[in-house]
Parts: C-alpha cells; structure tokens; sequence
C-alpha cells in the first residue's frame, strides 16, 4: 500500500484500531540505466508482448535477473554500494556498475569451459582420421588447485566464424591463410586454407597442428572438437533500450533495442557439460558468461544458455579492480558515480 501524502488516514486507522504506529520511511526507486522499473511500463512491455514475461532475462524483476544469471551476492553488493536516497525516483545508476558486480561474483564461482557460438569447421589436415588427443583445462586458470576438466582434441574441431578471416590484416589475433595461431590449452596451427561460398561466407577452414611449435603467436582461439560437442542454443542477451533513460520518455516503447535479444541455434559446446541442470552458471572462454536457461532438458539433450553478462564492458571504469574503489554520491537527487579518496 502507498501512503505517501495519505499518512493521517493511515495513523487514524492505527489510532481507532489501538495497534502500534510505526514511523513510516520511504526511500525513492532504484533506477538503473538503459531500462525502466515503473511497474506500469513493465506491464505494458510484458502483456503487449514485447518480452516474454515477468521473468524474461531483459527486464529488472528479481525472477528475470535469476533467469539471466545474476546471482543474489551480486544483487546485493550492487545495493550496498549504491545506498538509498529519498529525494525522489528521479535517481538512475548507471547499469555498468551492477554489471560489475555479477562479473566479479561470476569470476571467482563460474567454471570456464568453451562454447563456440557461430561454429565454422577446421580440420587438421596433417593429422590421421583417428587422432584423438586428452588435454587438461583448468576449471579456473588463475586457481589451479580449484582442478581440470578433460577435453579432447581431433582431427576435426569447430572454432568461431568471427576468428577467421579470408585475407590477414595486422590487427586480427585469428586464423588467415599462411598464419600462425594457438588452439587453447592444446597447440599451435598454421592456417593453410580459408574457404568461403559464393556469399563470401566462410564455410569450412583447412590447417596443420604444430604439436612443437613454441614461438609467441597473436591469439589462442576457444574451440570445441566436433566428436566431443553437443549442440545447443545460445541467447545473448543485452540492454533492452537504446536511450539511457528510457522511463522519462513518453515514447519509451520507440527506444526498444531491436538487438535485446540475439538467439544462436547452432552453437557447439564441451559434451562434458552434458549433465548440466537450469542456473549452472559458467565463463565461455573469450566469449562471456552464461547460466544454464529453464528451457534446458539434459535428458533430452536439449540446451540452453542465457548471456549474463559480457567478458568486459566498453566503460573500463566498471570491469577493473578499480570498481570496488567506487562511490555512490548524491548531488542535488541526482547520483553520480566517482572514485573513493
């Protein structure tokens, strides 16, 4: 019940009742930026079928942030750092910084394993059609005694289609042809051929395993062997609204991100990860973290991942160690963020 300016009503009913009379405190709403928390425009958004309900992963209910991946540590150290105010819901916060928060939870908690979102086939064209290699990932690199996870390598792998290109240029860290890179956790390959389909698509990359080659290359590329992959779906999920505050504009609806939500149907990833249940939560290698979605079924090897968060974030103020040194500061109801002294 909202009680703002009807508070003589409410202690009358207190009084006449001979109940205790609590003092009442209200504090403003917690906006974040690039979303709206007005539970009128969330109605609007929900039953007019712009998202997918109440716990669809885009919209700022606690059943949707569960649904992305945010964890309640998270949620929590994002209010701790931000405090209450009462000067008026006209506050936002900048949605960076609860970004930084799930990332530093998700950093420490969530396994790594890879997923290759847009799979493109290498084959290893120097190796026999029966090589099977075992090779030890750590679960998290920068804990090793925190253990491994076995991986294994063949003559086929699938990698991303972004990390190759068809001509080499000097700031691509991918595959191109006549080029060196590494295979994480396994070995270096020289990409010898490169090949695209009449939309200049790339469809299929050839190459040869440098099991003795140490030199320093550019980039290691996440990868997943076609024998050992599942497939899965991959939503990659991100702000809902272009403008940054979205709730002040009677046209909100207009300002919708037409990218919210991406979906990649055929995507690859680690068949030792086939037992998985709903919110597991892991870092994709290079490509972000995700929690396992509702959707998933193991048992009938149906997958799916949500996008929590991305591995960084453009503002590099919020995805630095620095973040912790952050203050929530009120001018005039209008909060900033700036760093401690």
């Amino acid at each position: 019940m909202c009680i703002r300016d009807r508070y003589m009503g409410y202690y009358w009913i207190l009084e006449q009742l001979d109940i205790y009379r609590p003092f009442v405190w209200e504090y403003s709403r917690l906006n974040v930026t690039s979303t709206v928390t007005s539970k009128r425009k969330l109605h609007k958004l929900i039953h007019e079928n712009y998202v997918n309900g109440w716990d669809d992963p885009r919209v700022p209910t606690l059943n949707g942030l569960r649904r992305r991946g945010y964890t309640s540590q998270s949620i929590n150290d994002f209010c701790d750092a931000v405090s209450v105010t009462r000067r008026g819901n006209e506050n936002i916060i900048q949605v960076q910084l609860l970004e930084h928060f799930v990332r530093k939870d998700l950093d420490k908690n969530a396994s790594r394993t890879m997923g290759v979102l847009d799979p493109v086939k290498l084959i290893l064209t120097n190796l026999p059609e029966n090589h099977e290699e075992k090779v030890q990932a750590p679960n998290f690199p920068k804990e090793l005694e925190r253990g491994y996870h076995t991986i294994y390598l063949h003559r086929e792998v699938y990698i991303d289609r972004e990390d190759v290109k068809a001509e080499d240029h000097s700031s691509f860290f991918g595959a191109a042809p006549g080029k060196i890179v590494g295979l994480k956790y396994a070995h270096h390959f020289k990409c010898t051929a490169v090949k695209t389909n009449e939309q200049g698509e790339i469809i299929l990359v050839e190459g040869e395993l440098l099991p003795e080659h140490k030199d320093k290359v550019k980039g290691h590329l996440h990868w997943v062997s076609v024998k050992d992959s599942l497939d899965c779906e991959i939503r990659l999920y991100d702000r809902l609204f272009l403008h940054e505050n979205p709730g002040e504009l009677d046209n909100y609806i207009d300002v919708l991100n037409p990218q919210s939500l991406v979906v990649k149907r055929k995507a690859k990833f680690s068949k030792h990860l086939k037992d998985i249940k709903r919110e597991d939560k892991f870092q994709f290698e290079r490509v972000g973290f995700f929690s396992v979605d509702y959707d998933t079924d193991a048992s009938k090897k149906i997958y799916v991942f949500n996008r929590t968060v991305e591995l960084v974030d453009s503002c590099l103020l919020y995805t630095s160690d620095a973040a912790d040194d952050l203050l929530c500061v009120d001018l005039g109801g209008r909060r900033i963020i700036k760093k401690k002294n």
